[in-house]
Formats: structure tokens, C-alpha cells, sequence
């Protein structure tokens, strides 16, 4: 996959979303003040759609695929549209874990150590894949000795990935997180870790072979005495930028002579908003970092270069110092923008939503039916009030009160009169904006390979070759499931 075919597949999807921003970037806040449905869906499927009653019909034929039908064959186009703009479906540029073992000469695939306890089974399935990758591309590297690569871990957390790498791998980690109290957290899990080690690599082998291991009580002892573990994890709190001398800490962290130059490698993994693209630029910038394996989440949380109104602004982002979107120069002369509503939507998964056949939380439909209720109220409120999540109410009255707790707005000054006249007025827009949250939805993963996309044309332009994209995890499990590869 060349340079030129990148940049052909950014320009198509452009082009593809180049009519729709408006509605990428809408909110579903003002779904009926704005009245999205006239506005945004196209005049072909609002005919091809005419009343509440084919709303079922057509999402199960639609998304849910359960029934056969050609009836909406507008709305299934519009949707079957996005998916060849998917970076899953873009095999010229995508490279699998195979390829990947291929361009590594690596001949044998080793079977991963699954341990089922310290982590749900959501992270236990990402920490196993990526910490299996990182070591297969650490033992590519021709090094001078034995643990001569150091890896760097951006956005430690809770050291999930760290604690594999050094107990498991037996490589030296520094796990580097701006929070101290996930430093101090990851910390004491891995002296957790530590000390059960041998006994849960012991239930994994049993498993393995189809043995059921004894079950575990409070007063069993060890099967085998626990060995000393080496001291190959540490932790340190920094925030992360392309000036931050890694090198440094690796020497003073793991005691290494002043004069020493150890190669390293920078992962991540779901390293949040900004840390994803700083980390591409710090694997650019410092040529000690041999490896990167990054998998990045929160595309909110980016800084864009070229966006600036953006719904109830960006807090976390003004924070940042550098810009996370584009990156690319082929991007970046075209001062692309995506908006904060764009890269929220970019997070969404259209996979699990379409596993599980799940519609929308009522809560989307009743927020919307507040706002209307609040332009009523003030029109100077409109797209300025901030009512988070709510949870566990019967009615929209319920809701309503929910809200008010967390406003000085008075909310429960409604009028029960106000509250049914609107319930009832836009009724039939519940199921309305069931479907166009779906078709929204479609664009979700075209979004997203527009993120992807740009990180790797921005490592191919400084001159990284070795550069890849993978699909590492099931998106059902992990929606955030590509990785970028990197080697110099």
C-alpha cells in the first residue's frame, strides 16, 4: 500500500462526507428543536419511510437484517453505502496479524496465556493480543543483547498491559501515566499480580490442556512455592510529550550507566484523545524509539487545528497543547475539519449496537423533549444546558426532576399541563429518531477510518515505511480495535 493509494482513499471518503457534516456533527439534543429528520435525512427515504408504522419494518430489514424484504431499498443504500468506506473493508491498506507474523519472519504462532482473573474479560482479551504483538515485534529486533529494548507504556493506567509485558515476557516496562493515583493503583496490582503468578499461569496451563483446575479457596496453599519476580516494571507520573527525555528515565528508573543508549519501544494501549497522535509524533521525533504499537479511544478528547465551534465546547481538549487532528500534511493543506459532535460519533460502535439489535435509551428522546420545553421557557438556553447522564426513571415527569438536580434551571416548575401537551405532541418521534440515530450511526466507522487513515499517512510522510495498520481485536468485544505498527 503506497503513499498515493492513502491519500486516494482519504479524498474518497472527503468526498463522501463532504454533504453530510452538518449531520455528523449535529446533536441529538436538538433532534426536534432543529427537527433533524426534514432537515438532514434524505427526501428519498423520508418517502421511502412515510409513517411511524414502517419504522420496525425497516430497521429490522435494515440493520438487524431478521427479515427479507426490498421495501426500503433507499434506506438499506443510504447505510450499505458507508460500509465501502469502512477501513475493515479496505484490505489494500489494512494488514492482519498474519501478514504482519509473515513480514516478521515469524514462523511458529505460540498459543497466549489466557488468565482469567485481575481483569474483566473485555480487557483480558485486549491485554493478551497486544502484549503478544508487542513481544513478537520486539523479538524482530536485532539487538547487541538479551532485553536491550525497553518499552515505554503511554497512559499506564492500571498497568494491565505493563504487568504482562514484564511478568509474562520478562521485559523491562516503565509505565508512564499524568495521574498519580492510577501510578499508585497500578502499583499495587502488580504486587497483587506478583504474588499469584505462579498459581494463575498454573490454572491456564491446566486449562489449556482441557483439565479443570481445583477450585481455589481461602486456606489452599500454593502447588508450588512463588519464585522472586524480577523488578522489571516501574511506574512514573509525566505528561507525555515529544520534549520529554525518555531515555532519561529509562536510565534512572532501571539504575543504567549515564553513557548507556538503550533502544526502545513506545505502546499503548486505547492511549486516550491526544496521547494517541503525541505518541505517533514522539516515535517521529526521538530516534531511540525503534517500535511503536498503539492503539488509540476518546477521538473527543483530540485537539483539532482547524475546528473551533464546537457544541458546548471542549474542555479537556483546550487543555492540550498540541494539535491531535490532522496530522497529515496531505490533510492538514486542506485544513480539515471534523467537529467534537463528529469525533464523539467516531466513537460509537455500529458493531456492537447491530450485535446486541439495540435501539437508543429513552433518555435520548426524552432530553431532546426537554430542550424543546426549555427554548419554550428561555430561547437563550437553546444548546447551553448540560444535563449529563440520568439514570433510573419511569416517565419523562421523573426525568424532568432528575434534571432539575443537576440545573439551576428549576425544572420542576414545568407544568404537568407542558409536560403531556409536549409528550403528546411529538409522540411519533420517538420512533423516528430510533432510525435516525441508526442511519447516523452508519457514519460512525467512516469517521473513524478518517482518524486512522491520517495517523498512518502522517508516519508514511516522515518516511516510516514500516508503517501498519491492524485489526487486533474483535470490534464487538473492543469497538476501539486498530492498532497502529510502526518500525524503524
Amino acid at each position: 500500500m503506497s503513499t498515493k493509494e492513502l491519500r486516494s482513499s482519504l479524498q474518497a471518503i472527503l468526498k463522501y462526507l463532504g454533504p453530510h457534516w452538518d449531520f455528523v456533527n449535529c446533536h441529538m439534543v436538538n433532534y426536534l428543536t432543529d427537527n433533524h429528520w426534514q432537515t438532514f435525512i434524505p427526501k428519498n427515504i423520508q418517502t421511502n419511510v412515510k409513517d411511524v408504522n414502517d419504522i420496525d419494518e425497516c430497521i429490522n430489514m435494515v440493520f438487524w437484517k431478521s427479515i427479507e424484504s426490498n421495501k426500503f431499498e433507499d434506506v438499506w443504500n443510504f447505510f450499505e453505502e458507508s460500509k465501502k468506506l469502512r477501513l475493515e473493508n479496505m484490505k489494500h491498506i489494512l494488514t492482519t496479524v498474519e501478514d504482519l507474523h509473515g513480514i516478521l519472519g515469524k514462523q511458529e504462532i505460540e498459543s497466549s496465556l489466557t488468565l482469567k482473573e485481575f481483569m474483566s474479560e473485555k480487557k483480558r482479551h485486549e491485554v493478551e493480543i497486544t502484549a503478544d504483538l508487542v513481544n513478537d515485534l520486539i523479538a524482530h529486533q536485532k539487538v547487541k543483547k538479551e532485553n536491550d529494548i525497553y518499552i515505554v507504556d503511554a497512559g499506564d493506567g492500571k498497568g494491565y498491559l505493563s504487568s504482562r509485558l514484564a511478568l509474562q515476557y520478562e521485559h523491562k516496562v516503565l509505565g508512564i501515566d499524568f495521574k498519580e493515583t492510577n501510578t499508585e493503583n497500578a502499583v499495587e496490582r502488580n504486587k497483587k499480580l506478583q504474588r499469584a503468578w505462579n498459581g494463575l499461569t498454573e490454572r491456564a496451563e491446566l486449562l489449556s490442556q482441557g483439565i479443570t483446575p481445583p477450585r481455589r479457596g481461602k486456606k489452599q496453599k500454593p502447588t508450588t512455592a512463588p519464585d522472586p519476580k524480577p523488578e522489571n516494571y516501574k511506574t512514573t507520573n509525566k505528561f507525555i510529550t515529544t520534549e520529554l527525555p525518555f531515555k532519561s528515565l529509562i536510565r534512572e528508573h532501571f539504575n543504567l550507566p549515564i553513557d548507556s543508549s538503550p533502544s526502545l519501544c513506545l505502546t499503548g494501549l486505547h492511549t486516550c484523545g491526544n496521547l494517541a497522535s503525541t505518541c505517533l509524533q514522539v516515535f517521529s521525533a526521538q530516534k531511540d524509539f525503534r517500535v511503536l504499537c498503539n492503539i488509540g479511544c476518546c477521538y473527543h478528547l483530540l485537539k483539532e487545528e482547524f475546528s473551533t465551534d464546537e457544541l458546548f465546547g471542549n474542555k479537556e481538549s483546550d487543555q492540550q497543547l498540541d494539535i491531535g487532528f490532522p496530522m497529515s500534511d496531505f490533510l492538514r493543506s486542506q485544513r480539515i475539519k471534523m467537529g467534537r459532535n463528529a469525533r464523539m460519533l467516531a466513537a460509537q460502535s455500529i458493531h456492537r449496537t447491530q450485535d446486541a439489535k439495540e435501539l437508543p435509551n429513552k433518555s435520548l428522546f426524552y432530553r431532546a423533549l426537554l430542550e424543546v420545553l426549555i427554548v419554550e421557557r428561555d430561547p437563550s438556553l437553546k444548546d447551553t444546558v448540560q444535563v449529563g447522564k440520568i439514570k433510573k426513571f419511569n416517565n419523562f415527569k421523573e426525568y424532568i426532576g432528575l434534571c432539575s438536580k443537576k440545573t439551576n434551571l428549576e425544572l420542576e416548575t414545568i407544568s404537568e399541563e407542558d409536560i403531556e401537551r409536549v409528550e403528546k405532541k411529538y409522540a411519533e418521534q420517538s420512533k423516528f429518531l430510533d432510525l435516525f440515530y441508526l442511519l447516523r450511526m452508519g457514519f460512525a466507522p467512516v469517521l473513524e477510518t478518517l482518524i486512522i487513515l491520517d495517523r498512518l499517512l502522517f508516519l508514511r510522510e516522515k518516511g516510516f515505511d514500516s508503517s501498519y495498520v491492524i485489526p487486533l481485536f474483535d470490534p464487538v468485544i473492543s469497538p476501539r480495535h486498530f492498532c497502529i505498527v510502526a518500525m524503524k
